[in-house]
């Protein structure tokens, strides 16, 4: 991908990046935005707080997620999305979000906003996904990647985007 296609993104008020655990998501919104005076947020940074703090600093793990939690991670991951766009601040969205359901909460809120929005789907072959997730600290486990890849669905005009980059293989 040529940085001319990532000029148009920077006008945005809302960067959904997103893809598959392991896909590269972080590393190419911190090589592509870290700089540019973006906020971001990334639900499982939000999980891992939450866990911290209501478990008096008890180091966060993948084994410790709970879908019971989610509704509160949620909330709280689109209350800080508003405040930073009711504040003026552009934000870059740094989630999983690999279905259109799960892509709608976004675009829900900048139409609402009045805010513009666009998403880069990084579609990373499943096997290198799980490939880069043995390398890491915490893995995700391998069974949660694959159901993710077996319900995965690229970004369609259609969801509200008003542009839409799919990087192959990132």
């Amino acid at each position: 991908m040529k940085n001319s296609d990532l000029n148009s993104f920077h006008q945005f008020d809302v960067i959904l990046v997103c893809g598959l655990p392991g896909s590269g998501k972080s590393h190419f919104s911190r090589k592509e935005f870290m700089d540019k005076g973006r906020k971001r947020v990334n639900r499982k940074e939000i999980r891992r707080l939450l866990y911290e703090m209501t478990n008096f600093g008890e180091i966060w793990s993948e084994q410790n997620f709970s879908s019971i939690d989610e509704h509160l991670v949620k909330h709280t991951e689109r209350k800080i999305i508003e405040h930073l766009l009711d504040s003026g601040e552009k934000i870059l969205i740094d989630n999983t979000s690999v279905t259109i359901d799960s892509r709608k909460l976004y675009t829900r809120i900048a139409f609402r906003m009045k805010k513009s929005a666009g998403v880069i789907f990084l579609d990373t072959d499943v096997l290198v996904c799980m490939e880069r997730n043995r390398h890491i600290d915490d893995p995700i486990p391998e069974s949660v990647i694959s159901k993710l890849a077996a319900s995965k669905s690229l970004p369609v005009k259609d969801e509200g985007f008003e542009r839409i980059i799919i990087v192959e293989n990132y």
